[in-house]
């Protein structure tokens, strides 16, 4: 049984700037809890015991964290400081710590995909690798499989239009002694099984960097066979951008990625941490989660769909609607916040209106009778 793991939590997260200025990726929060404490508990649930995390950007606080929050478990956590290229040369980076067949996940993804069903798939598959393949909307913005009738993978689109799908399609159709499929909604998730005779491959080949442009066709094209295992029902996303950042905080308030839940005691459709203060006249319209010590004045609405992190105080008349408060921070009386994120240490004074996808870096302090939106990008200068 598989019961190593690798998780990718080095990159820099440029499309979620200002909040990655002071915050790694891994670390921002979906519903008060980080996103790979989500991937680390998924794992420890699914039966792996070791995790070798490969870290770069702001290490520092990533390893902080581990040790603050996972010293004290039953996983064996490595956090090596590396600094690779891209995905495959982080696992190649990472090969000494690596001794048996491994999966790779990524640290910034909110997944609840079964990763013990997908490592035993792999383990009977008898391939060199797998990949775990998911439904999506559209795959414009992720790489298309072409999958024979044996479930093994026969090529790859790198985020192909409808036209390439289809001419590609028909083009193998024609070719091959295969019956060959090309599934119009399943992608690439970005979580891998692999032998450990993979690290050899990597070794000796160091001009292959990355796993689905490099490897994976590389893989193809010298006689080796790729397993797809689908996800069904998984809910997956990339929270690679504000909007997406938004979706997977309310996705977790709704239930859809159970066991994946948001911090907190559940009461009534919310969370709830410790030491949560609603003064009278203050009211939560669900779904809502509420991290330690939050205060809520009388008066204010929270919600719904409103995510506020822990030492957060909400003033008097205040509303905050589908928008995440990431925590430490001070709004005062008669503000709206609406379809927005605001990071940590930020002072909102009275009277200000934060709305339709504005994103507020850390540290910021937002002037009386403020308008921000819609796409507001407010944040301190990190030169």
């Amino acid at each position: 049984m598989i019961k190593t793991a690798v998780m990718l939590a080095g990159g820099k997260g440029t499309r979620l700037r200002p909040l990655t200025y002071t915050t790694p990726k891994p670390l921002l929060p979906v519903g008060n809890l980080p996103i790979m404490d989500h991937i680390l508990s998924l794992l420890h649930l699914h039966g792996f015991k070791k995790i070798v995390i490969a870290v770069n950007y702001l290490a520092e606080k990533i390893i902080n964290h581990l040790v603050a929050k996972w010293v004290d478990t039953d996983l064996e956590i490595i956090a090596p400081l590396i600094h690779p290229a891209d995905t495959a040369d982080a696992v190649r980076k990472l090969s000494n710590y690596i001794d048996e067949d491994f999966i790779v996940t990524m640290g910034d993804v909110i997944t609840n995909i079964n990763l013990r069903s997908f490592a035993d798939h792999h383990e009977k598959s008898g391939t060199l690798a797998s990949i775990a393949l998911i439904e999506v909307p559209s795959l414009r913005d992720f790489g298309a499989v072409l999958v024979d009738q044996n479930g093994y993978i026969y090529h790859f689109l790198e985020k192909p239009d409808l036209q390439e799908m289809y001419v590609t399609s028909i083009a193998f159709a024609m070719l091959s002694t295969r019956r060959v499929n090309l599934f119009a909604n399943l992608a690439n998730s970005g979580f891998y099984a692999f032998k450990h005779e993979i690290l050899e491959i990597l070794e000796e080949n160091p001009h292959l960097m990355d796993f689905g442009k490099h490897v994976f066709p590389w893989l193809l094209e010298n006689g080796y066979r790729i397993s797809g295992w689908y996800a069904p029902d998984a809910y997956w996303v990339d929270v690679g951008r504000p909007a997406t950042f938004l979706r997977a905080n309310f996705d977790l308030l709704d239930g859809y990625a159970e066991p994946l839940k948001p911090y907190g005691k559940a009461v009534d459709g919310n969370f709830f941490g410790e030491n949560v203060e609603l003064r009278h006249g203050a009211t939560i319209i669900p779904p809502v989660a509420l991290g330690d010590n939050v205060e809520i004045d009388g008066g204010a609405v929270i919600g719904p769909y409103a995510v506020v992190g822990s030492d957060t105080f909400i003033g008097k008349k205040t509303k905050i609607r589908n928008s995440v408060i990431i925590g430490k921070t001070t709004i005062l009386e008669n503000v709206l916040v609406e379809n927005s994120i605001l990071a940590k240490n930020i002072l909102v004074e009275n009277d200000t209106v934060i709305k339709e996808n504005s994103v507020i870096g850390d540290g910021v302090v937002i002037r009386r009778g403020s308008v921000l939106g819609p796409g507001a990008t407010v944040y301190i200068s990190q030169r």
